[in-house]
């Protein structure tokens, strides 16, 4: 199977209502940077919300290695800015005040193993205890970033130490891997979701993301941020969600 054939079978899957597929059980979503949660979920978290199904966003980096070279916003500034958008995106989904959690990891230095990890690995899972999650979501493992493939990783661990939790990977940046490039893998099995309801609500959390959308800090010439092509497929009205066999 190559890429574009996995791809167009997510696109193919069935469709359900976030609220099916999760049985209205709280959920996590693990986010490796500040804009994660918005572009690959703000549908089911807004949908969430709406219903009062309890839902959390755990932030895994501090996002600074998107302007790594800017005077205007240094290193602090940028985290700051990052924090607060992150805020704001969630209450644009609903999410009320206290409902996200940063870790706080360097950005692209995400640790896939070691003590770091394991320190991450156990705080998710308090939070997870503490909301009664059913279900985990995180990003995908073939997503090609070194911050997504530790956020699968801690998902994986974390699920190892809890089996009855669901796992759920969303694509963020394995939209734009190489159609023709191979890739070895269970053809996925999940849900379409329909989020034509709150897409105006994801599109709001998404430009809430300032820096990483605009040109608000202009002073980074190899700083990070969206065009058209790379921001086209999370404002669609369909999200898409495959479940991690156990």
């Amino acid at each position: 199977m190559n890429v574009r054939s996995y791809l167009g079978a997510i696109r193919a899957l069935p469709e359900s209502s976030g609220e099916a597929m999760t049985g209205g059980l709280p959920f996590i979503v693990l986010s490796p940077h500040p804009d994660d949660e918005s572009l690959g979920m703000g549908g089911l978290i807004a949908s969430a919300t709406a219903r009062g199904q309890h839902a959390e966003i755990v932030v895994l980096t501090d996002g600074a290695g998107s302007h790594p070279a800017s005077r205007c916003f240094p290193h602090d500034r940028l985290v700051a800015l990052r924090k607060a958008e992150t805020e704001r995106a969630a209450a644009e989904l609903g999410l009320p005040a206290g409902r996200v959690t940063h870790l706080d990891l360097p950005d692209t230095q995400a640790p896939s193993a070691g003590p770091l990890f394991e320190q991450a690995v156990d705080r998710i899972l308090q939070l997870a205890d503490r909301a009664g999650a059913g279900h985990v979501f995180v990003t995908w493992e073939r997503d090609p970033h070194c911050d997504h493939e530790a956020a699968a990783a801690m998902a994986r661990a974390l699920r190892r130490r809890r089996p009855g939790l669901r796992l759920w990977f969303y694509p963020i940046w394995g939209w734009h891997l190489d159609p023709e490039a191979p890739l070895a893998a269970s053809p996925p099995r999940g849900y379409r979701i329909d989020i034509s309801p709150w897409l105006s609500a994801k599109h709001a959390a998404i430009g809430a993301h300032r820096s990483q959308m605009t040109d608000l800090i202009d002073d980074d010439p190899g700083g990070f941020r969206f065009d058209e092509r790379t921001l086209a497929p999370f404002l669609q009205p369909n999200e898409y969600y495959f479940e991690v066999p156990a």
